[in-house]
């Protein structure tokens, strides 16, 4: 019975799966009267003026250097918390509310950056356009990542406006006080799109945006539809990269991201790093990030130089939001040049696209320098070293800024590496070398837990050599399970409808990375069935355990 179950899953965890987290209701203020609300004007903090011509000869170098994140925005820092800025109010339920409003004439959008962010149950977190067309939140304490004794920061994603308001809500049942401190704004002034789609030089109508990409919902991605929400877009304070969720060999959809070591150089407070899920159109249209659909925080587990990988956990797991569809991908770490490749990214922060190379991948022969200063003969940054990258030369699509850390499958779905960058810059086909730091080199690293994959993939130590990707939801495929012997079945979301468990003394787990629905489900003959979750275990109806029996959630 193994045999057979083991044949079928390997096929089966392959289908399509179906926030910044948040409650994502209107703010509080909103659904009260002005006589309950607003009884003094809101305070406006306004930024300076952006010195465009600055920004753009740095950003023309930046971009050209081979080592450095593309950046988006420009960072002001500030120190505004609920004591020293805005103002508060009582309000009629004798609760209390706090507003801020913050203006930065030259922004396309605004997001936030906090050193401290701590707030008590039941207290609500928003922010929202001046003109009330854009909100995100409510942001509340499951989004603190430290407690009130060690407070850790936050960041929250954009609003594609110059002009904020900042509210804060606090029930009057409260005893432990909110804590919100900003330490940076971030005025976005390139490549973002707009949702009134008013300026030229935004993403959505964007010149400077390769004519040959591909969106990954047009034909040529139809054989990427799962395997694309592994992909997200990355903020990174105001710069940003692509990257993407790993299998592992425990296939338990723990959240560990791959993306690139030079993305680290920008801004390092990863528990304030954004990630963008599911940042897609149908083929031929434009959208915007959803704010609803991200996800805030990681830690670095590994990372290293030499093949320019990075490994990160999240700490918001994409898989217990609802909105959000996951995919963990495969990989493959032998040394055989792939046949073919397929690259899924977001360009200059544009929605998920993607690239297709019909040509063998090889190892990179030679030390390849992408920003030589010819005036002084040095290399100046974005050095790959022989033999430890693939060459890609995309026959179809094509890669540039931000697409920085975005996987290469092979023919056979398998992440073998991740993006570093491209000898000549960002350019269409033909003889286009893009360099991926190699995934087999990665696994044993310099040899150390925080410089290696080995450690944080291959966790049961089986010394797999490939792993294949894991969908985000299982409906569990079996009517009758008749066990011979114990059996685990591991992914994101795990949905068990109208089955049956049975055999002598054998034990089935299903441990989910996400959520285990379970309804109409019977255990019977002796058999144990045991429910791991990383969100909820969720008993529907009809579950039935016969004496003899058992089951359990942990």
């Amino acid at each position: 019975m193994r045999r057979i179950i083991v044949i079928f899953l390997w096929g089966f965890f392959c289908c399509t799966i179906n926030a910044q987290i948040s409650t994502e209701e209107i703010p509080y203020s909103w659904g009260r009267s002005s006589e309950e609300i607003m009884k003094q004007s809101i305070p406006m903090e306004t930024m300076p003026h952006l010195d465009m011509k600055a920004l753009k000869q740095e950003d023309e170098k930046n971009d050209n250097s081979g080592g450095k994140p593309f950046r988006f925005g420009f960072p002001h820092d500030v120190n505004f918390d609920l004591s020293n800025s805005g103002v508060w109010q009582t309000t009629s339920d004798g609760g209390r509310l706090w507003n801020l409003r913050i203006y930065s004439p030259d922004a396309l959008s605004l997001n936030l950056l906090y050193d401290k962010f701590w707030l008590p149950d039941g207290a609500k977190f928003f922010i929202y356009s001046e003109d009330k067309t854009q909100h995100i939140g409510a942001f509340t304490y499951k989004n603190n990542q430290g407690n009130r004794d060690s407070i850790m920061g936050f960041a929250t994603g954009f609003l594609f406006t110059n002009s904020i308001v900042l509210e804060y809500y606090e029930p009057k049942y409260v005893e432990n006080k909110g804590i919100i401190s900003i330490a940076k704004i971030i005025s976005g002034y390139r490549h973002i799109y707009n949702i009134a789609g008013k300026e030229n030089q935004l993403r959505g109508n964007d010149p400077n945006l390769l004519p040959c990409h591909n969106d990954v919902n047009c034909a040529v991605g139809n054989n990427y539809q799962s395997e694309k929400n592994a992909v997200a877009l990355m903020i990174l304070g105001w710069d940003a990269c692509t990257g993407a969720l790993l299998n592992t060999t425990a296939n338990d959809g723990r959240p560990v991201f791959l993306t690139a070591n030079h993305c680290f150089v920008a801004y390092q407070n990863a528990n304030q790093w954004i990630f963008y899920w599911n940042y897609e159109a149908p083929c031929g249209s434009v959208v915007n990030p959803a704010a609803n659909k991200s996800t805030t925080g990681a830690t670095i587990l590994a990372r290293r130089a030499d093949t320019d990988f990075m490994l990160l956990n999240l700490i918001e797991n994409p898989v217990t939001n609802s909105n959000i569809s996951t995919y963990y991908l495969g990989w493959d770490r032998t040394t055989t040049p792939a046949t073919s490749g397929v690259s899924i990214h977001h360009p200059l922060i544009s929605q998920k696209k993607i690239s297709i190379t019909t040509n063998s991948i090889n190892n990179n022969p030679t030390t390849i320098c992408w920003d030589y200063n010819p005036n002084n003969n040095i290399c100046e940054g974005g050095i790959t070293h022989p033999n430890t990258h693939w060459d890609v030369v995309f026959t179809n699509g094509a890669v540039e800024d931000v697409s920085s850390g975005a996987p290469i499958l092979n023919q056979n779905k398998r992440v073998i590496g991740q993006l570093h960058g491209s000898t000549s810059g960002s350019s269409c086909p033909p003889n286009i070398v893009s360099q991926y730091g190699r995934f087999n080199l990665s696994w044993n690293g310099g040899m150390t837990n925080t410089t290696r994959l080995s450690n944080w993939l291959d966790p049961n130590n089986t010394n797999a050599m490939f792993v294949d990707g894991c969908g985000g939801d299982i409906n569990f495929p079996y009517s009758t399970v008749n066990l011979s012997q114990d059996f685990k079945i591991s992914c994101g979301n795990i949905n068990m409808q109208n089955v049956i468990v049975t055999g002598t003394n054998v034990v089935l787990t299903l441990e989910a990375g996400g959520n285990i629905n379970v309804q109409e489900v019977q255990v019977k003959n002796g058999a144990t069935l045991i429910l791991k979750a990383g969100g909820k275990v969720n008993i529907i109806r009809d579950f039935k355990v016969d004496l003899g029996s058992m089951w359990r959630a942990q």
